[in-house]
């Protein structure tokens, strides 16, 4: 170690630092936390985010009509615990063309093409692939304040690829992309003049997953669209089909999910998507044009392999290859997972052991951040649920293997290698009752639903023990007609009076013979993880430093011990406020709120642990917090950008931010493990429970001399919690 710690008592006589003693950096930070000082570059409004078959596979006992079809063509109902799911089926699917492709691009820019001209972009790739007269791209643009080609931004206009260029070819009055009928509208009209024997429909702009959905309209509102109302919008345009999409694509982050293909199932063959965001490259729409013109017979299936194949070069020439996932799902298959699926989650809420699958699950690789700079998208990996569960659910090995049946292809980057190509919603850390009430509209098992439900009212605080929400498992001829009704205490997750003790039994805290931190629990029923919470101290303010994930912990003596040695991971000598975003044996990856050229948005960098090597992968803007749409690019920094630290400030009277020093980028970005400024400090540690509420525990203060060494002050702690 480069430090010694250096028990001391409260009541010794130790040599006050004041701040004038800090460093020079430190006097810096003093002097813009005093007068709030934003660097003159910033432009910062808005807050620092805080902390089938065509026969289902368990046929129906009851006859179901066209006439039930009505918001959208699918019915999922239970009867004695078993799930039965109705779909609107075609007697005869005849193809809509004698020929060739058509694929139906439904193109809403909004900021992707008002700030970075990411919709242009696409359009140019798509124009410069090889022509044929057999290949369409049929494209409807929409829902963004400027585009950088010449379109206009006051109506809809309709497009279609002639001859290394686009032809303007309809124009019809503006409307929001994302209400479903503006879509239903588009599809109707697209198949009806642009017929061919195979059809795609590709959704293009920010997507959320299945609780936020797709295509966010800037011009009104950023009015998107829900799962439900893309069914309602297919089901509405069914009639003008005779035969379903060979593929339904998604060009946004996190749409490859399990409940948006179960809404899918009665409109296409397959669907291509992604369950991580997608870099701001997208899709190679050159690469598709150019398989479509060399092979126009190809089917769904051999377009996709080719699409997930370019997908990821395209990734990897962008330099964003790392997270990278895309998956074909084959349609046809997916009633058998639901099948299967459902058993596994009725042996999950009927297990009795909710506190130990919800802990599993945790395990399970997530997607889109997840944390609590950056937001929360609540999409887990399918694969990675099954695989935790399943000493609590023997049915998930079945719904593994359908589950592998059903996910044709796919690719993953590195840092998301164990990807089985779906997500589902889960709730890590949910949202509020809202959430859980868009979520009892799509969920695809009420079993499930109640699972969920209940870990969803951990975060109350309340008597699980005496929870009962079995009416939720009951038989229903339309399950999504259920009357769900969340708690509404749900989503407190915590509270602002909730620092320390909460509902994890904490039964001491202290210093051992050590020297080290220590946390004694009295059980470890509902703790998932802890995090070690670092804080510098200016007078009657507490400038967050951030959370390091090394944590020791003995689960045989219910003991959690940290591994705190004095330094910080550091941006040229400023330490970063840290948060995990997820950890592997290999790799673990951070992230920290910073100012890029003024602007707020978070640094992602990760720890290799076999070169034991910090490394950064950019800059990615998180969950929008009103919204639920994810960013879709992860920033490259270039030599010129400007990065800034933000830091939380708490004092007696106001929460606000604080900035550190600017750092101009000029080659590689190096970040290390620094010694802490001279100054005092306090650290505590975050106990997270295995339902997203997570608890400060008591602070120990301490002093760091010029000379790194630390002093601690454990007197603080002499007394026991009960």
């Amino acid at each position: 170690m480069r430090y010694k710690r250096i028990l001391a008592a409260a009541t010794a006589v130790v040599t006050a630092l004041s701040l004038s003693g800090c460093s020079r950096t430190v006097d810096r930070l003093l002097e813009k936390l005093e007068s709030n000082e934003t660097p003159e570059s910033s432009a910062v409004t808005s807050e620092v985010p805080s902390h089938t078959s065509e026969i289902p596979s368990s046929a129906p006992e009851h006859e179901i009509q066209e006439s039930d079809f009505t918001g959208g063509a699918t019915r999922i109902s239970m009867s004695d615990g078993s799930l039965e799911i109705d779909r609107r089926t075609r007697s005869d699917e005849t193809p809509m063309g004698e020929s060739g492709w058509t694929i139906l691009l439904y193109l809403c820019g909004t900021d992707l093409e008002s700030d970075g001209a990411a919709a242009y972009s696409d359009l140019c790739e798509a124009v410069s692939a090889r022509y044929s007269d057999e290949v369409r791209l049929v494209i409807q643009t929409g829902g963004t304040y400027e585009w950088y080609a010449d379109f206009s931004n006051t109506s809809m206009q309709r497009f279609v690829n002639i001859d290394g260029d686009i032809e303007l070819v309809d124009e019809v009055r503006d409307a929001s992309m994302g209400d479903p009928d503006t879509l239903a509208d588009f599809v109707s009209w697209g198949v009806k003049n642009y017929p061919a024997k195979h059809m795609g429909l590709v959704l293009w702009n920010h997507g959320g997953g299945s609780i936020s959905g797709v295509c966010f309209d800037e011009k009104n509102g950023n009015d998107s669209l829900s799962l439900r109302e893309i069914d309602q919008a297919l089901n509405s345009a069914y009639g003008a089909m005779t035969d379903k999409f060979e593929f339904i694509g998604f060009d946004a982050c996190l749409m490859s999910t399990l409940e948006t293909a179960n809404i899918l199932v009665p409109y296409a063959r397959y669907m291509y998507a992604s369950e991580e965001t997608e870099p701001g490259c997208g899709w190679n729409y050159c690469d598709i044009m150019n398989y479509l013109a060399d092979d126009p017979d190809a089917d769904g299936a051999e377009l996709g392999k080719n699409q997930c194949d370019s997908y990821y070069r395209h990734c990897i020439e962008n330099g964003d290859s790392a997270g990278a996932t895309f998956a074909i799902t084959d349609l046809s298959r997916l009633d058998d997972l639901l099948v299967s699926f459902n058993r596994t989650a009725q042996e999950m809420y009927e297990s009795g052991r909710l506190n130990d699958i919800a802990r599993a699950i945790y395990s399970a690789d997530n997607f889109g951040g997840n944390n609590r700079s950056e937001g929360y998208t609540n999409m887990v990996d399918l694969a990675g649920l099954l695989k935790a569960v399943e000493p609590y659910a023997p049915s998930a090995s079945e719904a593994l293997e359908d589950l592998r049946k059903s996910v044709l292809y796919s690719i993953t980057g590195n840092q998301h290698s164990g990807a089985g190509g779906l997500s589902l919603y889960y709730p890590l850390c949910v949202q509020g009752s809202q959430e859980l009430s868009i979520f009892s509209d799509i969920c695809t098992s009420s079993y499930y639903l109640a699972f969920v439900d209940a870990a969803a009212y951990g975060t109350t605080g309340g008597d699980m023990g005496s929870y009962d929400n079995s009416d939720i498992i009951g038989d229903f001829d339309d399950f999504w007609e259920y009357d769900y009704d969340a708690d509404e205490d749900i989503g407190s997750n915590y509270g602002e009076d909730d620092w320390a003790n909460g509902t994890i039994g904490i039964e001491d805290i202290y210093f051992d013979d050590d020297g080290i931190y220590t946390v004694q629990l009295s059980d470890m029923d509902t703790f998932n993880y802890a995090t070690c919470c670092l804080f510098m101290e200016f007078d009657d303010a507490s400038v967050y430093i951030g959370e390091d994930d090394e944590v020791v912990i003995d689960y045989y003596n219910m003991t959690l011990q940290d591994n705190f040695d004095g330094t910080w991971p550091s941006l040229d000598g400023m330490p970063l406020a840290i948060e995990t975003v997820s950890v592997t044996y290999d790799l673990s990856v951070y992230t920290c709120p910073v100012l890029l050229n003024g602007n707020l948005t978070n640094l992602r960098i990760e720890y290799d642990w076999n070169e034991e090597e910090w490394r950064v992968v950019g800059t990615w803007a998180g969950i929008d917090p009103e919204t639920g749409a994810a960013a879709r690019e992860t920033e490259t920094l270039h030599d010129g950008d400007v990065i800034c630290p933000v830091y939380y400030v708490w004092t007696g009277n106001y929460e606000d931010y604080v900035y550190g020093d600017e750092y101009t980028v000029n080659g590689d970005i190096e970040i290390e493990y620094s010694e802490l400024f001279e100054g005092d400090y306090s650290y505590c540690m975050v106990l997270y429970d295995v339902y997203g509420n997570y608890y400060y525990t008591d602070s120990v203060t301490f002093t760091c001399d010029e000379y790194g060494d630390l002093y601690f002050y454990p007197d603080e702690l002499d007394y026991n919690y009960w």
